[in-house]
């Protein structure tokens, strides 16, 4: 081995493996346990002995990398600068988990207007990304079809977090300034700061 070859291998950080990437699998989510443990929690003998609080959807501010908030226009979630008077657009999203789809994979349901409508990808065969006049915890007792449309898994990267369409897979939520919040494959996927209320 020459000394270079050596030298650049000292050099090489602890822990460091090729291949792996912030926002693979293994970046835990304290959020995301708490509210899966909130919805559906372990069965423990003395658990069900312990009356619990019906649950609520936990409620974020998005933002993608840019900084870019989504409002509400005409129908559909737009990603734009939100500053001074239009700060108060600002849609605020709520999520449930869906309970029929794999919990380590982290489904969600994400809705407006405190959960009062939820976003969906339509039941065609090509993507229709939509707001639909359905609440998320009406979601969360439907049965696995009806509720898949409107289910996104989520990634976090240790401080982003990414969303892929459960219906249509490889498919991530995806924003590009003063449009329309769009599904695009993953060159074109956007990561989102969420900062809970």
């Amino acid at each position: 081995m020459s000394r270079a070859s050596r030298s650049a291998r000292r050099r090489r950080p602890r822990g460091h493996r090729r291949g792996i990437t912030a926002g693979s699998e293994g970046v835990i989510d304290p959020d995301m346990v708490a509210l899966f443990e909130m919805f559906l929690p372990s069965i423990t003998p003395l658990a069900s002995c312990v009356p619990r609080p019906s649950p609520r959807p936990f409620r974020y501010m998005v933002r993608d990398t840019e900084q870019q908030g989504l409002c509400l226009w005409d129908g559909h979630l737009v990603a734009t600068t939100l500053q001074g008077a239009n700060a108060s657009q600002e849609e605020i999203i709520s999520v449930v988990p869906n309970r029929h789809l794999e919990r380590q994979r982290w489904p969600l349901f994400l809705g407006i207007r405190g959960g009062t409508w939820a976003l969906s990808c339509g039941t065609g065969p090509e993507p229709r990304l939509s707001l639909e006049d359905v609440g998320v915890m009406e979601l969360f007792s439907a049965d696995k079809d009806r509720a898949t449309p409107f289910t996104f898994y989520k990634t976090f990267g240790g401080s982003t977090h990414t969303f892929e369409a459960a219906a249509f897979p490889g498919l991530f939520l995806s924003t590009a300034p003063g449009e329309e919040l769009a599904l695009a494959p993953p060159p074109g996927a956007t990561a989102f700061y969420l900062r809970r209320m």
